[in-house]
């Protein structure tokens, strides 16, 4: 617990100082093409699948005209957040932890503070704020290929007129957006924290390279998961105000 304090205290604090942009682009880039794919051949079967059974169900009722803006929503809210940053913390989160880990075994952090440069704030620094702005590009493309899948489906598929698919920015609100967008910018940064945090920190060998990629996972999957909850309730739960 003293050591993640000591590693917090350090990191805003070089965080507030000189940010080495070019790292942060480098690694923006880099992060984005590792994510891409694997979000986008996840999260566009699930909201297909998703909208079938949401059909199924509620065309029991002969409700569907309000099913593109009920899946719509879900997407924007939950699925595309959560979706996005399960992938990123399993292909991004872990490169961090063992790169920052590898770094520090290989004494690259002892070379960069004979020169004079804060391993802090060239290492881990700009990939935290990297993988902060990639979490809500891959949501802002992942929503919009879900719509476009969940639209397929309902209008090529199942028959239903665009027009009533179209509705369903009648139930969308720019607040369902933006706490899409705020909830993954949250989620990249808890990802970047701690997975810099164990590599940072690791033991100095192979077996502590692999220790910090491996736990990096699911720490950061469990703290994100439960930081959802509190976001969903704060920004969707009548706590800020309804936009449109």
């Amino acid at each position: 617990m003293k050591s993640f304090i000591t590693y917090q205290l350090r990191f805003f604090a070089s965080l507030f100082g000189k940010v080495y942009f070019e790292e942060v682009i480098i690694h923006f880039g880099r992060f984005a093409r590792m994510n891409l794919l694997p979000t986008i051949g996840t999260s566009v079967p699930f909201a297909i699948i998703t909208a079938f059974h949401a059909w199924t169900a509620l065309e029991l009722f002969g409700v569907q005209r309000f099913l593109s803006g009920a899946v719509s929503l879900v997407m924007f809210r939950e699925v595309a957040p959560v979706i996005s940053a399960l992938i990123i913390t399993a292909v991004s989160g872990t490169a961090i932890a063992s790169e920052i880990a590898l770094m520090k075994l290989r004494g690259e952090f002892t070379y960069l503070e004979v020169i004079g440069v804060s391993p802090m704030r060239f290492v881990v620094v700009p990939r935290v704020i990297a993988i902060s702005f990639v979490c809500p590009a891959i949501f802002s493309v992942i929503s919009i290929t879900s719509i476009a899948g969940i639209f397929v489906y309902f209008v090529h598929v199942k028959g239903m007129a665009q027009g009533t698919f179209d509705e369903m920015w009648n139930i969308i609100s720019i607040r369902d957006i933006v706490g899409g967008l705020t909830k993954s910018f949250i989620f990249g940064f808890i990802i970047g924290n701690i997975s810099g945090f164990l590599g940072f920190n690791a033991e100095e060998s192979s077996e502590g390279v692999g220790r910090a990629s491996s736990i990096s996972v699911v720490v950061n999957s469990l703290v994100f998961i439960i930081v959802n909850v509190i976001l969903s309730y704060l920004i969707f739960g009548g706590v800020t105000p309804e936009l449109r």
